[in-house]
């Protein structure tokens, strides 16, 4: 039987289990993949650990990044036949309290075999490794909403990027350029300054070396950048706020740091500032515009704007290596299981 990933208790990576349970035809609106590669992503690491309170039941399921090939196809769908080369959206999760509640089979992508909605796959681009799709939708989804939905970037302004060594921060950086904009990127390590001038950032801070505020200050001329992009918070938001451009904007993606964030409501007024919370599903879950996402994704990886940066693999029987990689925080760029 195929073997799948799930976890039987909450805890540190060693709780991730290989399991193997039985695969039956898929549900209406439903495919069933022959999984290749698996994105590793933050927010399974949460869950695995008990951030998101306890899974529905245990042995709990992971992952809604992958690609593959289709096995079968599920009543009512359209567009999909067996042998298609896919990716999936990741706008499926089995996090309670998140997506949608899934009317068929339980769509979890850490195994060999996966069930996942139709309408969270998209058929590969012409020429794409599946290690490269399976680490292109949550980073350029993500992306997407907030730098282009969201924040509107316009051409010539300045957007910083915070923690922007991560496939999401990298991809910001791509998506913020393709619109004209300039990516201004944080990195805690030296050691990763070379990696992101590599792929054609120009300005990077070391926040543990250099004053995060006094060079935003210096490479804005004193404006400031309209939009801050940042997965950090907590501690962080006050240096953010002085960093920020009058009438600007921080979009909070994620919480690295679970500290209460300490606001100067002065400060913020002062700047007619906006903080707003952004997660990929304001997007994922809304039709009209993960339509608008899939266009702009898949036109960008064709003019080559966009290119997916795969920092590491890992064969599928390390599966929690490859979750303490990403707990690590040595990556630049997406971290890929390859199943065989």
């Amino acid at each position: 039987m195929p073997k799948v990933v799930r976890f039987h208790q909450l805890g540190g990576p060693e709780m991730l289990q290989l399991d193997e349970i039985a695969f039956e035809d898929p549900s209406a609106g439903e495919l069933l993949l022959k999984v290749s590669a698996i994105g590793i992503n933050r927010m399974e690491i949460f869950f695995r650990a008990g951030g998101f309170g306890l899974p529905k039941a245990f042995p709990a399921m992971l992952g809604s990044e992958c690609a593959g090939t289709v096995l079968a196809v599920g009543e009512g769908v359209n567009g999909f036949s067996i042998g298609d080369r896919v990716a999936t959206i990741p706008g499926f999760t089995s996090v309670p309290g998140f997506a949608t509640e899934m009317a068929g089979h339980e769509c979890a992508v850490y195994g060999e075999q996966a069930y996942v909605p139709a309408e969270m796959a998209v058929k590969l681009p012409n020429g794409m490794s599946f290690v490269d799709g399976a680490a292109l939708w949550m980073q350029y989804s993500t992306a997407w909403n907030s730098m282009v939905d969201t924040a509107q970037l316009q051409k010539g302004e300045y957007v910083l990027l915070t923690a922007a060594t991560s496939s999401v921060g990298i991809a910001a950086a791509q998506v913020a350029k393709s619109q004209g904009a300039i990516p201004i990127c944080t990195t805690r390590s030296q050691s990763k300054v070379a990696a992101l001038k590599s792929l054609g950032i120009e300005h990077v801070i070391v926040t543990d070396e250099q004053d995060l505020v006094k060079e935003v200050a210096r490479i804005t001329g004193g404006i400031g950048c309209r939009v801050i992009y940042d997965p950090v918070a907590g501690k962080n938001i006050g240096k953010l706020l002085d960093a920020l451009a009058i009438n600007g904007m921080i979009l909070i993606y994620g919480v690295l740091d679970l500290s209460p964030a300490m606001i100067d409501p002065l400060k913020g007024m002062a700047k007619f500032a906006t903080i707003k919370f952004s997660a990929v599903f304001q997007t994922l879950l809304n039709a009209e515009k993960r339509a608008k996402m899939i266009e702009f994704v898949l036109e960008g990886v064709v003019n080559g704007a966009l290119r997916p940066v795969v920092d590491k693999t890992f064969p599928f029987q390390d599966i929690a290596e490859a979750h303490r990689y990403l707990e690590s925080n040595q990556h630049v760029g997406k971290i890929i299981v390859t199943v065989d």
